[in-house]
């Protein structure tokens, strides 16, 4: 058994017998610190390059564009459903690897991170709220042609997007990600 099994079995056993306040304040303690250790993993070599984390970032385009393939085909046909199925299978493999190579710069409680994480979170969040936009607007001119020129499936094209938003945040963190191995190439 791990530690962290043992850590976490050693917990719930005790908050059986505290009231709801320690229960609570304990429970969020027991959060932070998996935070804490998580965010001080290091990321792998491979993950940690430059090339990857801009790949990873452009990535989170995949969900829609396998939502738009799947709305354009014709419902429960093979091909929509596997490019439905293609388009929840991406989004959970960039989400963890977006998640690990960012450091969870983007889903951290700001007692969590220094000032400049909490600047760096805020940018990137108002670069995601721009792509966002762009993203809600894409689904709209979708959603108007499918009325008067052609027929979609709007909610695998929907789906696709939300789950696209929803990668945006730790695709602009990736993408603007920093470290000093960069300037050395």
């Amino acid at each position: 058994m791990s530690n962290a099994a043992d850590r976490r079995r050693a917990l719930f056993t005790d908050l059986k017998t505290t009231t709801p306040e320690e229960r609570d304040e304990r429970l969020r303690s027991y959060h932070q610190e998996v935070m804490a250790e998580r965010r001080a993993r290091p990321v792998p070599r491979w993950l940690a390059r430059h090339r990857v984390r801009r790949s990873l970032a452009v990535s989170a385009v995949l969900p829609l564009l396998c939502g738009a393939v799947a709305a354009t085909a014709r419902p429960e046909s093979a091909p929509a459903l596997l490019s439905g199925l293609a388009s929840a299978v991406s989004f959970l493999a960039i989400w963890l690897l977006l998640r690990r190579v960012t450091g969870l710069l983007a889903e951290a409680p700001d007692t969590a991170l220094d000032e400049r994480e909490v600047d760096e979170r805020g940018q990137a969040l108002h670069g995601a709220y721009g792509f966002f936009i762009a993203v809600m607007a894409l689904l709209t001119v979708a959603a108007i042609a499918d009325e008067r020129w052609i027929d979609l499936e709007l909610s695998v094209l929907m789906l696709g997007g939300l789950f696209t938003s929803f990668l945006l945040p730790s695709a602009v963190v990736a993408w603007q990600w920093r470290d000093l191995d960069d300037a050395e190439g």
